[in-house]
């Protein structure tokens, strides 16, 4: 390309454009498109053969502009920004429509537009030789195309050698498969954008969520949809947003049975549970107050419990069965206490998915959570405290802490922390201190598989972690079991509560950070979460950090 200092436009240099022979079916004859494939050659409609502007500005008030390097095949070659002077079809720049500019003898004047069309731009009497020259043809096939930019920034890709728009080449499609930092298509300027400039609902299904790159992603998290996100890797629609339309509202503080909706909410949590169907994903916003004694049935369903305040599920008095079952379903609360059954566990999972987020399961008589098959356990930024019969058994499937803390839980005569079996746990960036089982008061294997990295594990016993723990990998740990001290890892002495700021109350968030050996073990790998239990960043880029759950 060259650029014309008299109208500050690009213009096509003599490069990009090819002898009229070797153009094919089409030429352009002094900016006239010819139909060469008769005995005579036809006028072709383009703008330069009828009206010039004018057309344009009639035919296509959005392209009031005739260019004459544009194929009539383009909306007969109306372009939305003023062609530079080797396209304009009058010789001129003038943005005026139906009229054109011409200079003779040093002086100017103006009249109406010829609107017959000259098909040579040489010498035609005989012995002379005529000049052609060939319409522009764009070269990135199928990508945006600077040339086509510069003749018209209103169709800047080019699809068969031809400029267009991303309405014309495809729309959304097209630009999501062309870049997807840039997947909307900008009807009214042509262009792809980011999904940042789209409508609010433009990304959905699968990749509901507008990135900071600009490209839709899968949601990771409750709070980047109106309803919940179907979080863990075992959940069939994993990175989608629950429906919209399949949403209960409850409230045990209104009187009952309440509609489920916000203004008249159900009472009950246990049997707008139980009304939901088989199959189904339902979102439950759930206010605080008084606790919910009930016990919660979660069957061959989906649902998302989200707290509104301080929700607590307490268990029906005088049932002895976990507060909450999930048997073969997928169950995800946020925000919620699982706390207080005085007769059995908090959470039992026979099979299936359950994921904590930002949560408590807390002083219920048994284990806090208890598998009795293969279930899929996540907890996230939560707390498993002060449980008397051990903090978790983890039956088949796997378990995993991430940010997340295990503290206080076994009455020196039941389970520990963590009880594995025929089970794998993934320990990252949590604290697991202070619990007191039967034997190991940390972690007890049975054929058992996983890793503990950048954690923190002291019971109040020395060498809280098994033996028969040996399969696991530790990396990067503060850990008081000699045999465990490697690969990055530090020792330490029996729990302190003095460590932290509240441990009874589940904050794990170091009361001195510069007194104690947590420092500078923990090194951050891609994919580990960016931040502590409380948002505060971790030193990513080979720094070495903080272990447990609080980054000071």
């Amino acid at each position: 390309m060259s650029r014309d200092a008299r109208t500050d436009h690009w213009r096509p240099s003599s490069r990009w454009l090819a002898p009229l022979a070797g153009w094919g079916l089409f030429a352009v004859l002094a900016g006239c498109n010819v139909d060469t494939t008769g005995d005579a050659p036809q006028l072709v409609a383009h703008c330069v053969n009828l009206e010039s502007n004018a057309t344009c500005l009639a035919d296509y008030p959005g392209r009031p502009f005739c260019n004459t390097c544009v194929p009539a095949s383009q909306f007969q070659g109306c372009v939305a920004t003023l062609p530079p002077l080797t396209c304009s079809p009058d010789g001129s720049t003038s943005a005026d429509t139906g009229e054109v500019e011409t200079t003779t003898s040093g002086s100017s004047s103006t009249s109406e537009a010829d609107t017959t069309t000259t098909l040579s731009s040489a010498d035609t009497t005989a012995g002379s030789s005529s000049t052609t020259e060939a319409a522009f043809e764009c070269g990135e096939r199928g990508l945006f195309d600077a040339q086509c930019d510069a003749l018209d920034r209103a169709a800047p890709y080019c699809i068969e050698a031809g400029c267009v728009s991303c309405t014309d080449a495809g729309g959304d499609s097209f630009c999501a498969d062309l870049d997807p930092s840039q997947p909307s298509c900008n009807a009214v300027t042509g262009s792809c954008q980011s999904c940042a400039m789209a409508d609010a609902d433009f990304c959905a299904g699968a990749a509901p969520v507008c990135g900071d790159s600009g490209e839709c992603q899968p949601c990771t998290q409750h709070g980047q949809c109106a309803t919940a996100c179907h979080i863990a890797p075992s959940d069939d629609y994993q990175g989608e947003c629950f429906p919209l339309d399949q949403v209960v509202w409850v409230d045990g503080s209104e009187p009952c049975p309440g509609l489920g909706t916000e203004d008249s909410p159900a009472c009950s949590l246990a049997e707008a549970i139980a009304l939901v169907p088989m199959d189904e994903s339902w979102t439950f916003f759930v206010a605080g107050g008084s606790p919910y004694g009930e016990q919660v049935v979660v069957q061959g369903k989906t649902v998302a419990i989200r707290a509104i305040g301080n929700v607590q599920i307490t268990g029906e008095v005088g049932l002895d069965e976990a507060s909450i079952d999930v048997i073969g379903a997928v169950v995800y609360l946020e925000g919620v206490q699982v706390r207080g059954n005085a007769l059995s566990h908090g959470i039992s999972c026979g099979g299936g998915t359950l994921q904590l987020d930002d949560s408590q399961i807390r002083n219920n008589l048994e284990y806090g959570i208890y598998g009795t098959s293969a279930c899929e356990t996540t907890m996230r930024r939560s707390a498993m405290l002060r449980n008397e019969g051990g903090g978790v058994r983890q039956f088949g499937g796997t378990l995993v802490l991430d940010n997340s803390a295990v503290v206080s839980n076994g009455d020196a005569s039941s389970g520990p922390a963590i009880n594995l079996q025929y089970a794998a746990l993934n320990s990252l960036y949590s604290t697991i201190v202070g619990n007191d089982g039967v034997g190991a008061d940390s972690i007890q294997c049975l054929e058992a598989e996983g890793s503990i990295r950048n954690s923190i594990v002291a019971g109040v016993s020395t060498n809280s972690i098994e033996l028969d723990c040996f399969v696991l990998e530790l990396v990067t740990n503060a850990i008081d079991t000699a045999n465990f001290v490697e690969d990055g890892s530090v020792a330490i002495g029996v729990y302190e509560s003095a460590w932290f700021n509240n441990p009874a109350e589940g904050d794990m968030r170091l009361s001195d950070p510069e007194t104690t050996l947590f420092g500078q073990i923990a090194l951050w790998l891609p994919g580990d979460p960016l931040a502590d239990a409380d948002d505060t960043p971790r030193p990513l880029g080979g720094e070495f950090g903080y272990v447990g759950v609080d980054e000071p």
